[in-house]
């Protein structure tokens, strides 16, 4: 059953709409959305690293208190064995199903999407057909913003254009500061390398997937450091955080040398050991280190992107037939 056929049934079981090429997932199938008790529920198609997934988001009236409600949430009863709340924001919850080959029954995914509305309900009121902003303009219709179901009123939609368009203008006149980025991208870099050294000593082991981890963190402390995404953090954050494995590597040879040859530590033994790493990252699985760096520098790349000053909103078209 392709992705269409399946929505259009999960669609009849769940007496909701089913909406091709529209939906926060950017799918040609489109999702499922519909509204009961005042909680707007979608359904669609998605993946991840790890495959593909079926996901569903319940959308509820804002709440205050987000750490109040993700506590609540886990002491909810919520079907086992059939994905999991990978997302609780303050006016929505966001669950995924994994799938390999087969997906999972639209009976099963009705009956999940009932689940989460019920648990949700003590914790936070649905809609009450007025727009979401200003909770005076009554609402018929529900409109797309960004993908995702809202009632948000004509009025309130300019006043969101405009605070984008004025975020925008703030965010291009803030004057980077290099000098601050690369302090703090260094330190970072430092902190993370010896973090990854002494880490990979203690359990004799080159952590490779903390080169992720140390691209995430000096990606952060340069990005904190200038104040916004610019050409030149692009280009220092990979380096870096290259710099930082290499030098994380140095500091775990460094120990093995010092508890091995039963030598104390000196900056003279730390110097060598650098001037000498380029043997050791080429030996055998060492190669590795470098590979998952570049990776790291890679995700560093990704996490370093410009934000989008974009809100797009758009009609929720008519149901597929």
């Amino acid at each position: 059953m392709n992705e269409n056929d399946y929505l259009r049934q999960v669609a009849t079981l769940t007496q909701f709409q089913h909406h091709p090429q529209q939906g926060p997932w950017g799918r040609k199938s489109g999702s499922v959305v519909g509204t009961r008790d005042g909680y707007i529920t979608v359904i669609g198609f998605n993946h991840n690293r790890q495959g593909y997934l079926v996901a569903i988001i319940v959308r509820f009236k804002k709440q205050p208190q987000v750490d109040s409600l993700k506590a609540a949430l886990k002491g909810a009863s919520l079907p086992q064995g059939k994905g999991r709340i990978v997302e609780v924001g303050a006016d929505f919850l966001r669950w995924e199903w994994q799938y390999s080959l087969i997906k999972p029954k639209p009976e099963d995914v009705t009956k999940l999407s009932d689940a989460l509305r019920d648990a949700i309900k003590p914790l936070a009121p649905g809609f009450d057909g007025r727009c979401q902003e200003c909770a005076s303009t009554t609402m018929s219709s529900m409109t797309l913003v960004n993908g995702l179901p809202a009632y948000i009123c004509s009025g309130c939609q300019d006043r969101m254009r405009r605070n984008v368009d004025q975020a925008s203008v703030d965010y291009e006149a803030i004057v980077p500061n290099y000098p601050n980025g690369v302090v703090l991208g260094i330190g970072a870099a430092l902190a993370g390398g010896i973090a990854w050294g002494v880490i990979a000593y203690g359990i004799n082991m080159i952590f490779l997937y903390g080169a992720i981890l140390i691209g995430y963190f000096v990606a952060g402390a340069v990005l904190k450091g200038t104040g916004k995404v610019t050409r030149f953090g692009q280009i220092v954050i990979p380096i870096l955080t290259v710099a930082s494995v290499i030098f994380g590597d140095a500091t775990f040879v460094t120990l093995r040398v010092m508890k091995y040859r039963g030598v104390p530590f000196s900056w003279e033994l730390l110097k060598a050991v650098i001037l000498r790493i380029g043997a050791f990252e080429t030996q055998g699985s060492n190669v590795a280190s470098i590979i998952f760096a570049l990776v790291g520098a890679g995700y560093a790349l990704y996490a370093a992107r410009k934000p989008k000053f974009k809100v797009v909103f758009q009609q929720l078209g008519a149901p597929n037939a």
